[in-house]
């Protein structure tokens, strides 16, 4: 590693490897530090026996010829050396809401007609909602790439209106009500914060198409860091960056952990903000931003139980299940403490792309961060008996509620790794081992949505807290943020022209 680059980027994660894809095939020397051992945030991978599991990556959208996310991958030169399945087009994502199951398909006009099947009184409310959703995401410039017309996003009409009372007033019918909002857990959903903007974008991403990544996420991270060494950007491991350094207030470098200083002409970080914040000295970065930035509150956590099965005896399934006990997708409004789960998401990770028998199978359940707080302070792998007889409790609690509609995954258990909010926040450096970063409120846009420029000239913000979370919304928060520096427009072009 030198000590001296054009620009320095804070996190390996997505957005911190898109961002150095970008800048080192623009010419610029490009650092990438990185805390962990391995590169790839919720990219990375994590193995028991022969399952290979993914820290959040599940499935991907928007990724069949012409779509968006195929159009990025291109751009990015990963798309090629992929491994990738494709899921089931009339059912990739099913349902149980309260007994009923619910299937969505592939295509808004598969989705309108298969919801017409299930409530043939209310075509006119799905008519409406499909019109709305296509509306919204047709509107969105940059998720389209298009050199976006309005700056500020947080002007969005759309990010300024909820979408639970928006789904309430196109039908009174609450089973058509759920049904419609029953993708909730990709993105968190809250009946008291969450935006049309998000609710739509989510959904058109993964109903347009949805793919499974053959053989786990960690595969997009190795590619990507292939292809920015090949144009002369470094990414070094277990380099913590500990501290911003300033030549009174204009930031020329950053000190890792061990000691090292490195210096650069400009940053980017791929941390979360506040956590990016506690390495900035008081009096360096405006108060009131400070200020805004560290009380923007996070989305909640999860407890993700990832279990390996017995070989040849349970049946890959090609969707993902979402179970909710009540007649209620809006689960993260009704979770406790005091309760056993009663919701969970489940996913058969693709081992090969024909799959017969499942080898593995994650399943993940809301979780607060309160619930594991009192181990907070205690190192990995030192927080002793209670919190392993924790961890156990609760995963019996939510392989158990699986084992009623999933018995076989249950009496196929060999063994099984729980990772809790203080893994997800160990791991991730998310704040509480939020699940996707900051909270976007409808009500308050102009102070929860972050932009890619700070108060720090030379420092910008990169990832899921600058606007949408996932595959999708970090690829796109990464050319905004790279857009700052080598011309944003100029950046779209190149995309397009692949």
């Amino acid at each position: 590693m030198k000590t001296t680059y054009d620009i320095i980027i804070i996190g390996a994660g997505l957005g911190g490897l898109e961002s150095a894809y970008i800048l080192s095939k623009a010419g610029y020397s490009v650092c990438v530090l990185e805390k962990n051992k391995h590169i790839g945030g919720t990219l990375q991978q994590f193995s028991l026996g022969d399952c290979r599991f993914s820290s959040g990556m599940h499935y991907l959208g928007s990724l069949d010829e012409g779509q968006v996310l195929n159009e990025l991958f291109k751009y990015f030169n990963i798309l090629d050396d992929l491994k990738l399945k494709r899921m089931d087009a009339d059912a990739f994502d099913k349902f149980n809401i309260g007994g009923r199951e619910i299937e969505y398909p592939m295509g808004w006009e598969n989705f309108e007609k298969k919801m017409g099947n299930y409530f043939p009184n209310e075509k006119n409310a799905i008519s409406a909602y499909v019109n709305l959703m296509k509306e919204v995401a047709d509107n969105q410039d940059i998720y389209n790439l298009r050199f976006p017309k309005d700056a500020d996003i947080r002007l969005n009409p759309y990010l300024q209106q909820g979408i639970y009372p928006t789904i309430q007033s196109l039908t009174k019918n609450e089973d058509l009500q759920n049904a419609l909002c029953a993708l909730n857990f990709v993105y968190t959903g809250d009946k008291e914060s969450s935006s049309v903007y998000a609710h739509a974008l989510i959904n058109n991403y993964y109903i347009n198409s949805a793919w499974r990544l053959v053989g786990g996420s960690s595969q997009v991270a190795d590619l990507l860091s292939e292809n920015i060494k090949k144009f002369g950007g470094e990414i070094c491991t277990q380099a913590e960056v500990s501290e911003f350094l300033f030549k009174e207030k204009e930031l020329i470098g950053v000190k890792t952990k061990d000691g090292r200083e490195v210096f650069a002409k400009q940053f980017i970080s791929n941390m979360h903000p506040a956590i990016t914040l506690e390495k900035i000295a008081e009096g360096k970065i405006r108060k009131s931003f400070r200020h805004r930035l560290e009380n923007i509150p996070n989305t909640i956590s999860v407890l993700g139980l990832h279990v390996r099965l017995k070989p040849g005896k349970v049946l890959y399934k090609n969707y993902n299940y979402h179970f909710y006990k009540e007649n209620d997708v809006w689960a993260i409004n009704s979770y406790s403490t005091n309760k056993l789960p009663s919701f969970y998401y489940l996913y058969f990770p693709a081992g090969k792309q024909t799959d017969e028998f499942a080898d593995c199978v994650s399943i993940y359940t809301y979780m607060h961060f309160a619930e594991v707080k009192k181990w907070e302070g205690l190192p990995l792998e030192k927080r002793g008996t209670e919190y392993e007889d924790w961890k156990k409790r609760n995963a019996g609690d939510l392989l158990n509620l699986v084992a009623e509609k999933f018995p076989e995954i249950k009496e196929n258990t060999v063994d099984w790794i729980a990772a809790t909010p203080l893994t997800y926040r160990d791991y991730i450096g998310s704040p509480g081992g939020a699940m996707y970063g900051t909270l976007r409120d409808y009500h308050d846009p102009m102070s929860s949505y972050i932009f890619a420029k700070t108060k720090i000239p030379n420092l910008f913000f990169t990832g899921q807290n600058n606007n949408l979370h996932g595959m999708l919304g970090v690829s796109i928060s990464a050319l905004v943020t790279c857009g700052e520096i080598v011309g944003l427009e100029k950046l779209i072009n190149e995309v397009n022209e692949q």
